[in-house]
């Protein structure tokens, strides 16, 4: 994601030498009609909640926090117990790999019960290094332990990932490889055997499944829309929708009606000037219903970035909202009126 902005960002510096300036200026700066139908409040953390994964039966929420703005230090995955009156980051992991620098999380839960929790991890060196995916099962509940990594050639970028089974995934990925490509390939691992499934995701912001394991749902950044697939048996995948969101799709959760919650970037403008001055870049959540014929779009919350700057995604449990970030150490914490 923070790749795939920075060189949006040549090419709005080079925009700006010749003139355009005061054009920028008013893209990021114009006016939004903020709205979100509750009150919220802001829970600080050591480094940005940039995905968040929710244990509905549980009540338990896991983020995946890094410090990104700086990208230094270790990472944590963080559970809060959204049935507790006061909420408190903890950590969820007793034993951890070597390296954390974590990105997208999922989690699995069997017919059995037992839960597996799925981790991207990126290398010091994101240019050069390998992204492993980490595996951590649960031991007691909200308490996990690491048990293996897996890698391959065909994971040059990860973005975010679903898993489907204890050991299956697939990872979305944000920047393909090569000068001048402007799509991603999907990959699939079915527990032995990696394999793309698609190679044409317009930048893949995020991705998630049904609750019955049976239709994928893929954020695509850069085309402004959110891509149904269905799952065959082996794992491949066939394109049933393309829905138009309006708007640059981050991380998909999918609440209990089985709606999408869809992270977004109203302004990609403000967004890239966030990562490179600080300044606030808009969080929108938007609702999409794909049952619906049409499928509908709604926004449920738009913040011009003064309460959450870079918002990535978002669950809900009951009448709790939880948004992450991209950059900003918190999450914001919100009640529906």
């Amino acid at each position: 994601m923070i790749k795939k902005a920075l060189l949006i960002a040549i090419a709005i510096t080079l925009v700006v030498m010749a003139g355009g300036g005061a054009y920028l200026y008013s893209v990021v700066n114009r006016d939004i009609d903020e709205q979100f139908a509750g009150t919220c409040t802001q829970l600080e953390l050591n480094g940005s909640g940039e995905d968040i994964e929710l244990d509905r039966e549980r009540g338990f929420a896991y983020l995946s926090v890094f410090d990104r703005k700086a990208g230094v230090g270790p990472g944590q995955i963080l559970r809060l117990d959204l049935n507790s009156l006061e909420l408190q980051a903890v950590n969820a992991l007793t034993t951890e790999p070597e390296h954390m620098h974590p990105h997208g999380i999922s989690l699995y839960i069997d017919e059995a019960g037992e839960r597996s929790l799925i981790m991207i991890n990126h290398p010091e060196d994101r240019e050069n290094g390998q992204d492993t995916i980490e595996r951590f099962v649960e031991y007691s509940p909200g308490n996990y332990r690491y048990v293996e990594s897996f890698s391959d050639p065909l994971i040059t970028r990860a973005n975010d990932l679903v898993a489907t089974g204890p050991r299956e995934f697939y990872v979305a990925q944000d920047t393909g490889q090569g000068t001048g490509v402007t799509v991603t390939d999907l990959v699939y691992f079915d527990g032995e055997n990696y394999s793309v499934v698609a190679d044409d995701i317009e930048s893949g912001g995020g991705i998630n499944v049904s609750a019955d394991n049976t239709t994928l749902y893929v954020a695509e950044t850069n085309g402004n829309a959110v891509r149904a697939f269905s799952r065959n048996s082996d794992g491949t995948v066939a394109v049933t929708q393309r829905i138009d969101v309006g708007t640059a799709p981050d991380n998909i959760s999918v609440a209990e009606d089985g709606t999408l919650l869809v992270g977004a970037h109203s302004n990609v403008a403000a967004l890239v000037m966030h990562f490179i001055m600080g300044s606030d870049s808009p969080s929108q959540v938007v609702r999409v219903d794909t049952s619906a014929t049409p499928p509908t779009v709604d926004e449920i919350y738009l913040n011009a970035g003064e309460e959450l700057s870079a918002g990535s995604g978002a669950v809900q449990y009951g009448n709790k909202l939880l948004i992450g970030s991209i950059t900003d150490k918190k999450i914001l914490v919100c009640e529906f009126d």
